[in-house]
């Protein structure tokens, strides 16, 4: 049985390597219109606008339960040799915006890594990915994901 299991693994981590297409979760709690007028730097401008695209749910917020959000409107995207993206603004107020997507072919240029931002406005936060579907922002899932077939072969 463990020969199965170590078998199954490997296909799925080879599987996942040889695939330059993942999906990504693709929302916003962002108010997309109000947060462009204030912007005048023209590259960020240009990078920023894509929030329009993606669907606007209050249940894409950072505690992310993805069945509620799913109901309520936010989808899941194909993501062309890309990465999955996360951002999180805070206002000095405390609160919080979130924008998930895709940065579609971009996996040879950027690594999964956080980056965190802090300005008299508030703090900016983007965390990218390379999983599919990783953009949730559960790292317990992913973990649980590799690990959990890794503990049953050394059993």
């Amino acid at each position: 049985m463990p020969t199965i299991l170590l078998f199954a693994f490997i296909f799925t981590v080879i599987s996942d390597v040889k695939s330059q297409d993942i999906r990504c979760y693709a929302c916003t709690t962002i108010d997309a219109n109000a947060m462009l007028s204030e912007i005048s730097d023209p590259n960020w401008l240009r990078w920023l606008e894509n929030v329009r695209y993606v669907p606007f749910s209050q249940k894409c917020i950072d505690y992310f339960e993805v069945d509620q959000a799913l109901r309520d409107g936010v989808r899941s995207n194909e993501c062309s040799n890309g990465v999955c993206m996360k951002m999180i603004f805070q206002e000095k107020n405390g609160i919080n915006h979130v924008w998930r997507s895709c940065i579609p072919n971009a996996k040879e240029q950027i690594r999964s890594d956080c980056t965190k931002i802090t300005s008299g406005e508030g703090n900016l936060e983007v965390c990218t990915c390379d999983g599919n579907l990783c953009n949730s922002g559960t790292t317990f899932k992913i973990l649980t994901t590799l690990l959990l077939p890794l503990a049953l072969i050394l059993r």
